[in-house]
């Protein structure tokens, strides 16, 4: 049987979360849905109060969604992508809107679908599409060196 989409997306959340703690980040989240999944940040020795925070928005899906909405970014200039969450999780992590327009490519960053709506969607991306994404997979030290 296969999970709930809200299922999936929590428990991406939580993956991307186990990633961070992983390589030593705190993460925290926030209990309402305002637009940011999770709160990454380091303690420094001694001190109870992180001096920076980084919002980490977190988009998951059981198979490949090549699918992109500037207004994830409104909150959060962080961007994780899970993929087949449900067998193999990949990882892809995004830092800024330029990455964004490179793993969608030229042509698909001059639709008019991405320049005006702001939305882009394929759900059986080819090839070329999947190569674009290689340079974002896993990817963490784009949220950590924010830190």
């Amino acid at each position: 049987m296969a999970a709930h989409s809200a299922l999936i997306g929590k428990a991406g959340e939580m993956m991307v979360a186990a990633e961070l703690m992983r390589r030593g980040v705190e993460v925290a989240q926030p209990h309402s849905d305002v637009g940011v999944d999770l709160l990454a940040y380091r303690l420094e020795p001694g001190s109870t109060v992180p001096s920076r925070i980084v919002p980490v928005q977190v988009k998951s899906a059981s198979n490949v969604a090549f699918n992109f909405h500037k207004s994830w970014l409104t909150k959060s200039t962080n961007l994780v992508l899970v993929w087949r969450l449900e067998t193999s999780p990949e990882f892809y992590i995004f830092d800024s809107m330029v990455r964004i327009e490179e793993a969608l490519g030229a042509t698909f960053s001059a639709s008019k679908s991405w320049a005006e709506n702001g939305v882009y969607a394929v759900t059986n991306p080819g090839a070329a599409v999947l190569e674009r994404m290689n340079p974002h997979r896993d990817r963490w030290d784009r949220i950590i060196e924010q830190l």
